[in-house]
């Protein structure tokens, strides 16, 4: 029965990444598998990854062909138990992503959404 729930759920992503407007899904089990996913990924779509909330201690950027990327994570004074997780793209670029995610403290798995940075408000705050 696993399995099929397993072939289901991969045909079913499967499906979804191939559509205009759906976002690709990719889960690390590290900081490495993170940025080689993080690096290999298309800049002009979409992406959710899943990913260990301790790669937002273990590291400060992702490094890939377009520069560092900075990760930061934070608890919002008005938001008490959560983090804002973000990965601000490299100072300039245009072909990077711009990255953000909420989670409970206590987590330790999280997802962040990324967006191509220049389709990425241009109001929005970096730190």
């Amino acid at each position: 029965m696993l399995r099929l729930i397993a072939l289901i759920s991969s045909v079913a992503l499967t499906t979804l990444a191939h559509s205009a407007s759906a976002q690709t899904v990719s889960q690390a089990a590290n900081a490495e598998e993170f940025t080689k996913q993080f690096c290999a990924a298309d800049r002009g779509a979409q992406h959710i990854f899943v990913l260990p909330l301790a790669v937002f201690d273990e590291q400060k950027s992702v490094t890939c062909k377009d520069g560092d990327s900075k990760l930061r994570s934070n608890e919002p004074k008005d938001d008490p138990g959560h983090l804002v997780l973000n990965v601000d793209p490299p100072h300039g670029s245009k072909q990077s992503f711009d990255c953000d995610g909420k989670v409970d403290i206590d987590m330790t798995t999280v997802a962040i959404n990324c967006l191509p940075v220049s389709r990425e408000t241009k109001e929005h705050r970096k730190e």
